[in-house]
């Protein structure tokens, strides 16, 4: 989207639009949101997400084999080539010995046959002609059993090497780094052998949810922009994969997104999923607002110098708090833009904050109301709704709300 600096007449526009009145108490300020200040359009819709890892290293459990120790929870962060449960060994060390048992007596009746048939060849050659046929039947009886013995022996044998290999790999570990999602506690009734699911980390999709009222503003390669809940500073630059129009959302799915406030609780709700184009400091589980569309959230806050006050070491902005009430708010500066005079603001703002425009009759405590981008500067003398809820639009409080 295009980003707008006021310019100084603008600014001195809204001086008379803004400023902070006369200095008394009762005195009514205008405050603007950032996101409208910078040119953003912050009535844009939102929908709740939640991250999700788009890769899972599902386990199923041995039932031949007996659990010893699970060595994680469920919850539990865990590294690549950490152990996550173990199978009992010493079981295992019992079924190897034992099938070294078996190869060894395999290996001594096939030493047996081999030096019976070599005898009863030796045997026949000095036999007289009625005994040949006994002798080649009998020769014929050993190599059969001793073709079944060496068969016997290669069958062993590989069960032998798939035994050593089990007791090697009695410690099962992740194969990669992630976050232990599910621990089976038994047989799942619905047929998922499932024991223990990892969701890998690093590797991130988000998973939304939108009213089928707003569905069709959905398409599958849309630019959006992603918001944390936490802290409203963060955001991430992402596309629509999917918007899965199949099946409506079910309870359960929806409360884990959280509320969506733009969405009518009457009306049905589709899954959509976002791939974000970066994901430093994403977590699974994370529960954060999608909106419609890029922010250049690459670019950050770049506020007009004439919002920002210089006072000794501190700098502030005159912001509208959550009780609508004007205060002294503290900024962290970055870098100047000398050409078109804005600050860039490293922290303390975010897009959602109500900003008035500094005068000297400013006052901590004067009640604001909000002024929208484009308006008269005829508006209702009420208190500025600054809720957390990125995306819904400031409301006018009752008159003398605090």
């Amino acid at each position: 989207m295009k980003k707008h600096i006021l310019g100084g007449c603008l600014a001195a526009s809204l001086l008379l639009l803004c400023g902070c009145g006369s200095g008394t108490i009762n005195q009514t300020v205008y405050v603007q949101s950032v996101g409208d200040i910078l040119g953003y359009d912050t009535t844009a819709s939102q929908f709740s997400g939640v991250v999700e890892s788009s890769k899972a290293q599902k386990i199923e459990k041995d039932d031949d084999k007996t659990i010893d120790e699970v060595k994680v929870q469920q919850g539990d962060s865990v590294k690549k080539g950490q152990v996550l449960f173990s199978y009992n060994k010493d079981s295992l060390q019992i079924s190897v010995d034992s099938a070294k048992l078996e190869i060894e007596s395999i290996q001594n009746k096939i030493t047996s046959y081999q030096q019976q048939i070599t005898q009863l060849k030796k045997d026949k050659k000095s036999a007289g002609k009625s005994e040949q046929l006994s002798y080649n039947l009998q020769i014929q009886e050993a190599q059969l059993n001793l073709t079944s013995e060496q068969y016997n022996l290669k069958k062993k044998q590989k069960e032998l090497e798939d035994l050593q290999k089990d007791l090697q790999n009695a410690d099962v570990v992740a194969e990669a780094d992630g976050v232990v999602q599910s621990i089976s506690t038994g047989k799942s009734s619905d047929g998922n052998d499932t024991f223990m699911t990892i969701l890998q980390t690093g590797a991130y999709k988000i998973k939304g949810k939108v009213s089928e009222l707003e569905v069709g503003d959905l398409e599958k390669g849309a630019e959006v922009t992603i918001h944390s809940r936490i802290d409203e500073s963060k955001t991430w630059a992402g596309t629509i994969s999917q918007v899965d129009t199949e099946g409506a959302v079910s309870e359960s799915d929806d409360s884990s997104m959280g509320n969506d406030q733009n969405a009518d609780n009457t009306a049905s709700k589709y899954t959509f999923y976002v791939v974000p184009n970066t994901q430093d400091d994403m977590m699974i589980g994370q529960h954060v607002y999608i909106t419609l569309g890029s922010q250049e959230t690459d670019k950050g806050i770049w506020l007009n110098a004439d919002y920002v006050v210089k006072d000794g070491d501190d700098t502030y902005v005159w912001l509208a708090n959550n009780e609508g009430k004007l205060e002294k708010h503290h900024v962290t500066i970055g870098r100047h833009n000398e050409e078109t005079n804005t600050y860039e603001i490293t922290d303390g703002l975010t897009l959602r904050d109500y900003l008035a425009f500094p005068t000297d009759t400013c006052k901590e405590g004067e009640k604001t109301t909000v002024s929208n981008a484009g308006d008269s500067g005829e508006s209702e003398d009420s208190s500025a709704d600054t809720s957390e809820d990125m995306g819904s639009a400031a409301m006018p409080a009752e008159e003398g709300a605090s």
